[in-house]
């Protein structure tokens, strides 16, 4: 599981530290040029990113969301918190669906 959070945590530091370094390297790391560089890709690569951003971003909300109603008490058997995973799960499949074709 560690591993999995620096694999999708590891590109926004490595974007961070771009950004700021950027105009001493001579880069424009501006919304246009990102814009640009991101339509210049080819379509499958363009699915594949918003892909697995989507999928990240959808589960992290889906599970959040999960995790504040368990906290309230409501699910309280290993039975409802299995259950609720796997339905967080397909949620979120569902969530990136459509956030890749959006």
């Amino acid at each position: 599981m560690r591993n999995c959070a620096i694999l999708l945590t590891g590109p926004i530091y490595i974007f961070g530290v771009a950004y700021v370094i950027a105009p001493m390297l001579g880069w424009h790391p501006d919304t246009e040029s990102l814009v640009a560089w991101f339509g210049a890709l080819p379509v499958g690569a363009r699915l594949a990113m918003k892909g697995v951003w989507g999928f990240a971003f959808c589960f992290h909300v889906v599970h959040g969301l999960r995790h504040l109603i368990w906290d309230t008490g409501m699910m309280l058997s290993n039975r409802q918190v299995m259950v609720s995973g796997w339905i967080g799960l397909g949620i979120s499949a569902l969530g990136t669906v459509g956030l890749i074709f959006w």
